[in-house]
């Protein structure tokens, strides 16, 4: 996507996709959720949406966020994080200990400053779950998003 002479660069995009379709957790495993789902918003032009992933096309100000519901199937620790290009974004992280049975809410956010040498950047985000060797279940419910807000 070309940028040049866009006056539209620095304009405010949204998305968010709620995805109540189930996605298994096999313990000790690190598993790319799937974010697309039923579309809530997904307006301008800033942000392209596909099955696992948000990949930004234009610099600017962004907030990720992602509410994940997990009924656990088995004990264990789960850690919840987004990726930029693959590398783990600290400020994302969150661990939790699952139940036996039962449900566990997590939710995590984090703002992002995206620079570029012009007004187009790519970056892709994904959200990966990580279980420790004995945590299983699935996710049931997972609401997530990204907002250029600058």
């Amino acid at each position: 996507m070309s940028c040049s002479g866009n006056s539209k660069s620095y304009q405010k995009s949204c998305v968010r996709y709620f995805n109540n379709s189930p996605q298994a957790l096999a313990a000790n495993a690190a598993t790319v959720l799937t974010l697309a789902g039923a579309k809530v918003v997904n307006s301008g032009e800033s942000i392209q949406v596909e099955p696992q992933s948000y990949d930004t096309v234009k610099i600017g100000l962004y907030h990720l966020v992602a509410d994940a519901v997990i009924t656990s199937s088995a004990a264990g620790e789960l850690t919840l994080q987004w990726y930029m290009d693959g590398v783990a974004l600290p400020c994302t992280l969150r661990k939790v200990t699952l139940p036996a049975t039962g449900n566990t809410e997590i939710h995590t956010e984090t703002e992002l400053a995206l620079p570029g040498c012009c007004c187009c950047v790519n970056h892709t985000f994904t959200l990966i779950a990580t279980t420790d060797s004995t945590a299983a279940g699935n996710v049931v419910e997972l609401c997530t998003g990204l907002l250029k807000l600058a």
